[in-house]
């Protein structure tokens, strides 16, 4: 072997283990407080006064909730999707102004969109509904799923067969977007409660 070849092996070797320990420095570093921060940045916690009220109030799970909003808004009060779904909660304006009838809220149709706190007593008390209407407590698959693609097509599938309605069936969900949405909303509330409880 030539003598320029063994010095560039000999670099490989040493670039390869200089790369290993700046990898090895940097996971001890952020195991420490930055490694925290940097979980509660991806896993954030805003507007938890108003999730927890709204939980206590219908008997939801608060990081349950919380993961349902990381996953559609990513806390952003001002999100907007381009279905037209709005706030905090993504929630359509004709489903908005169906649960303010429905549930007896005092409050515009504005207000159940844009305001963080009415937006999120909204979306809680729609999947709470869907829970106890549709799915008699299966909350952990198919009052998710039909959060986001509707209780008539969760329906739909469950009654030919192609989902059970179970989060451990999940990837028999027939549209993928709403595959994806339950497994990531699951997978969001597991970090939560892992951080938080």
């Amino acid at each position: 072997m030539s003598r320029k070849r063994k010095l560039r092996k000999g670099r490989g070797c040493g670039c390869l283990l200089l790369l290993l320990l700046v990898i090895a420095a940097l996971l001890l570093f952020f195991q420490g407080p930055l490694f925290e921060q940097a979980e509660e940045l991806l896993f954030p916690r805003d507007y938890e006064e108003y999730v927890r009220e709204a939980c206590a109030e219908y008997g939801m799970d608060p990081w349950l909730i919380m993961a349902m909003i990381r996953e559609e808004s990513a806390f952003d009060p001002s999100a907007e999707s381009s279905a037209g779904a709005c706030g905090l909660m993504q929630l359509m304006p004709e489903t908005a102004e169906w649960v303010i009838g429905q549930a007896g809220f005092s409050m515009t149709l504005e207000d159940a969109l844009w305001d963080p706190r009415s937006n999120i007593f909204v979306g809680v008390w729609y999947v709470h509904w869907l829970d106890l209407t549709y799915y008699d407590g299966n909350l952990p698959g198919a009052a998710i799923a039909a959060y986001n693609a509707g209780h008539s097509h969760v329906d739909e599938w469950l009654a030919s067969g192609a989902w059970d309605g179970t989060l451990a069936e999940a990837e028999n969900i027939p549209y993928a977007e709403t595959r994806r949405y339950v497994q990531y909303v699951y997978r969001s509330y597991e970090i939560y409660q892992k951080l938080y409880d």
